[in-house]
């Protein structure tokens, strides 16, 4: 049975069932600690995946901006205040100030305030895209493909697919869809091409 993602809002099961349908593995009821062996490795590693292609690019679902306020100083260097990174801060994108630095969970920065643009670590599979959701399965995929189907060969498929393909898609898609028109990196060449037709 070949399994395929559609338009419908996804489950993390759906996401599983797509990685294992790449393997050629039937698609599992549910995701379970002591179920099945494919069960278990999808347990194991669909967050883990998860996080790494959401690490992967600025999706627009997953970007947060916050204004972080500290007055602790850092230990080590008193001219800078410890700001802790939010509990779902999963990548930083950007800080509005141009000295900064980030030390484990903590922007050091010689302001008492920042605004932190970041990547949030989004469990809710309903807010995915369908690419970003394609790309994942095929992440998935490939952390399962050695302990299910033992194949290096089709492992390395998989990664080729990843790297170039279901991701370049997917961060592509997003991309495009992450500005209005007049504030688009591109705005401003497709403007002036028109103007010189």
């Amino acid at each position: 049975m070949s399994y395929s993602i559609s338009n419908t809002p996804l489950t993390a099961l759906d996401i599983c069932n797509a990685a294992l349908s790449k393997l050629g593995e039937a698609p599992l009821s549910a995701i379970d600690s002591n179920g099945t062996l494919p069960s278990r490795l999808c347990y194991m590693h669909y967050h883990p995946a998860r996080r790494e292609v959401l690490c992967a690019t600025r999706w627009s679902f997953a970007t947060r901006k916050v204004r972080l306020t500290s007055a602790e100083a850092a230990v080590d260097d008193e001219h800078a205040v410890a700001h802790t990174l939010p509990p779902d801060c999963l990548r930083v994108l950007h800080v509005n100030h141009p000295q900064w630095s980030l030390r484990g969970r903590c922007i050091y920065c010689p302001v008492t305030e920042i605004r932190l643009l970041y990547t949030a670590d989004v469990e809710d599979c309903s807010v995915f895209e369908p690419l970003f959701a394609e790309a994942l399965a095929v992440r998935l995929a490939c952390k399962l493909c050695i302990p299910l189907i033992n194949s290096t060969t089709a492992l390395q498929a998989l990664r080729e697919e990843y790297r170039r393909v279901s991701l370049p898609q997917a961060a592509h898609a997003n991309a495009v869809q992450a500005h209005s028109n007049d504030s688009h990196p591109l705005y401003k060449l497709w403007k002036n091409r028109l103007k010189s037709l």
